[in-house]
């Protein structure tokens, strides 16, 4: 899949559309690096400004188990990413994907993300 060329206010609109990222990883294990990166990026300001409403979980364990990312936006649909298959890069990507055809849904009903 080529890599989406999204500005910052457009990726920061599209945002709006998540209602909640859980992410589960134990911090010893390298297997957690785009889940770390990730867990970074989601909680960006600019994120957090335009989506207060958004949840952020983040489950540090000790046990062997894969990370673990999981994005549910505004219509309850769930995207669950086992994080050491993908980058965050990847991740996200396929969130804005998501979120953009929500965006586009929307605009075709006459609604508003800000109305939530």
């Amino acid at each position: 899949m080529p890599a989406l060329k999204l500005t910052r206010d457009l990726s920061t609109h599209l945002f709006k559309y998540v209602s909640r990222v859980d992410i589960k990883f134990n911090p010893f294990d390298s297997r957690t690096r785009s889940t770390r990166e990730l867990m970074r990026q989601v909680q960006a300001e600019r994120f957090v400004k335009s989506n207060p409403k958004l949840k952020i979980n983040t489950m540090v364990v000790g046990t062997t188990d894969p990370p673990k990312v999981e994005f549910e936006f505004i219509d309850g649909t769930v995207s669950t990413y086992d994080s050491q298959q993908f980058q965050a890069k990847e991740m996200l990507d396929e969130v804005f994907l998501t979120a953009n055809n929500l965006d586009i849904e929307y605009e075709l009903e006459g609604k508003s993300v800000d109305d939530k």
